[in-house]
């Protein structure tokens, strides 16, 4: 009989119902909460999910002396007091495959489990997430992390807190202002930049070219509608899940559906410039800036359809304050490292802070 399908976060509150006592019967104090890497902390498990990195798990948080102390013997005991499976699901994970994920495991009755509770300290969990920042951080520091990290970390539930993981999460849930208006514009001179390429290579007969050209501007579109909603984007496998979430996907995704399925360029362009301008409206209803035009204009004498994406970046720069992000509004906007790479690499690897800082020097 297949087992019902039971969200991650789910599981790990009735997991955490299990570990409690375990706690409590130690007087540790501990902070208890599913972040972190995983569909099940963003909310968009499903049953695909289940096959590797899934199940009932948690972080369990001490302090470093309590850490240093109890840590292992914590992790034994758990292993023969939880039981074998909460919700329907095994609370046992397979070994590590050789790509470092585990799958569900096995065991016989009465057997040790292998469990998923990790047991860590605070700095120990934002190093795995974050890397070497920490708050306050700094311009560069925020333009470093990826949003799905930043995500990762304020998404996912906290169960138990004595730590001071809530109060992290809450110096993280959002861009300061100042680097949110530099975050956008940057998007929007990215727009600039891009937009007018599509059609031209379009014109020249490159289809190809121009469909790649107006999918990267799309992509830039929806990282710039999750910025204007001050919420951050997840990594790409989950972008379009997500953004259909935010209220402006009303306005905006069946316009960006249209573009991406349009069959010639001229199609493209028109259905991408109502994409560009349902962005202007959400731009003018923040008030952060002077109102701006609302509308496609030509770019230059050619035949196609833009919007003054320049100055939309030129504002949202005149009114920053902060000297370290105004600086960087003087040198050609680059944005945070979703806006410099898509590579799936470097955003994973929690190791390249410092290098990727030079950028924002």
């Amino acid at each position: 009989m297949t087992t019902a399908f039971v969200p991650g976060a789910e599981l790990a509150r009735l997991l955490h119902g299990h570990v409690a006592p375990v706690l409590a019967a130690r007087g540790l104090p501990y902070t208890a909460a599913l972040v972190g890497p995983g569909s099940d902390v963003l909310g968009f498990d499903d049953v695909t999910s289940t096959d590797h990195d899934w199940g009932p798990r948690l972080q369990v948080l001490l302090t470093p002396e309590d850490h240093a102390t109890h840590a292992a013997a914590l992790h034994e005991e758990l292993r023969h007091r939880l039981p074998e499976e909460v919700g329907g699901w095994t609370t046992r994970a397979a070994a590590p495959a050789s790509d470092g994920t585990r799958g569900p495991g096995s065991g016989g009755p009465g057997t040790p489990v292998e469990h998923r509770v990790d047991v860590l300290t605070l700095d120990t969990l934002l190093t795995r997430v974050l890397g070497d920042v920490r708050p306050p951080l700094s311009t560069a520091d925020w333009l470093v992390v990826p949003q799905q990290r930043l995500l990762s970390l304020t998404a996912g539930v906290v169960l138990h807190d004595d730590l001071g993981l809530e109060r992290v999460r809450a110096e993280l849930a959002a861009y300061p202002q100042d680097v949110w208006l530099y975050q956008q514009a940057s998007a929007w001179s990215a727009i600039g930049e891009d937009a007018h390429l599509a059609p031209r290579a379009g014109m020249a007969g490159d289809d190809l070219g121009s469909r790649l050209v107006t999918a990267r501007v799309c992509r830039t579109a929806v990282l710039l509608a999750f910025l204007q909603a001050r919420r951050y984007a997840p990594y790409d496998k989950w972008l379009g899940t997500a953004f259909r979430r935010l209220p402006a996907a009303a306005d905006l995704a069946g316009p960006l559906d249209a573009t991406l399925a349009a069959a010639d360029w001229r199609t493209r362009q028109r259905a991408l410039g109502e994409v560009l301008v349902a962005l202007l409206r959400a731009h003018n209803a923040l008030d952060v800036t002077p109102p701006v035009p609302e509308r496609t204009v030509p770019f230059h004498t050619r035949p196609f359809a833009v919007v003054e994406a320049e100055s939309v970046a030129d504002l949202l720069l005149a009114a920053v304050t902060e000297p370290s992000v105004r600086s960087l509004g003087r040198r050609r906007l680059i944005g945070g490292v979703d806006l410099v790479t898509q590579s799936t690499a470097l955003s994973t690897d929690v190791t390249r802070g410092a290098a990727l800082r030079s950028l924002y020097a």
